[in-house]
């Protein structure tokens, strides 16, 4: 089955397309900085300890859960679940970071946007980390749509948002949006899921007053 999603998942990256990305708006210029910056980016992400969210996210899945990686980046946590035993594959806009991840961690990843991509197969799980700051409201909602055909009924869904960020364009060209407990609330329900789990915890990078937001909800129906 894992050669099947990885069958589905390239052709849905090859597929998908973004008005934004062919416009050269919100996820152009994201993807832009992380392709000039993708070695930079590699080594200041790929040991940053994400251990204790990840073996609370797997302790919802059952064993050899199919389990996409969005916004993968470095490939440290598609990595990590597969070391799990679970069937890990990454996606990310970046190919430069898609490829490093590929070459030094040999994990499963392809290029493609986390907004638009569609399987023909649902996982048992969806790993969000720190990506979804990256979309804009559009974005969001084509997003968590999508969970109708990415995520199993009973699969689990984490996300990590920075807090208290402002929404728009960096210096660097990266889009930031702001994104609030309540609206991840309203977007997951309407997306058949429901939040068991909150935590607020300290920046995993050690930056000083930055704070993340992690969300761990359950697809309990089919929307």
């Amino acid at each position: 089955m894992a050669d099947s999603l990885l069958k589905n998942l390239k052709e849905a990256s090859l597929a998908a397309t973004d008005p934004d990305q062919k416009n050269g708006g919100t996820m152009k210029g994201t993807t832009d900085y992380y392709n000039r910056n993708a070695d930079w980016y590699y080594w200041t992400t790929v040991a940053v300890d994400m251990d204790a969210m990840r073996k609370r996210f797997a302790s919802y899945l059952p064993a050899e859960a199919s389990v996409i990686d969005m916004g993968c980046g470095s490939g440290r946590d598609t990595l990590a679940f597969t070391d799990m035993g679970h069937r890990a594959i990454g996606l990310d806009a970046s190919a430069e970071l898609v490829k490093l991840a590929k070459e030094r961690l040999e994990i499963k990843a392809v290029v493609g946007d986390m907004s638009t991509w569609t399987s023909s197969e649902p996982y048992d799980g969806i790993w969000c980390c720190a990506s979804l700051i990256h979309l804009n409201d559009e974005e969001k909602k084509r997003f968590f749509k999508n969970l109708r055909s990415n995520l199993k009924v009973g699969g689990v869904i984490y996300i990590s948002v920075k807090e208290g960020i402002e929404t728009g364009v960096d210096e660097e060209g990266r889009y930031w949006s702001n994104c609030t407990e309540e609206e991840l609330k309203s977007y997951l329900a309407k997306a058949g899921c429901e939040i068991w789990e909150t935590k607020v915890t300290e920046d995993a990078s050690g930056r000083p007053g930055v704070r993340w937001l992690n969300v761990f909800a359950v697809k309990t129906r089919q929307p």
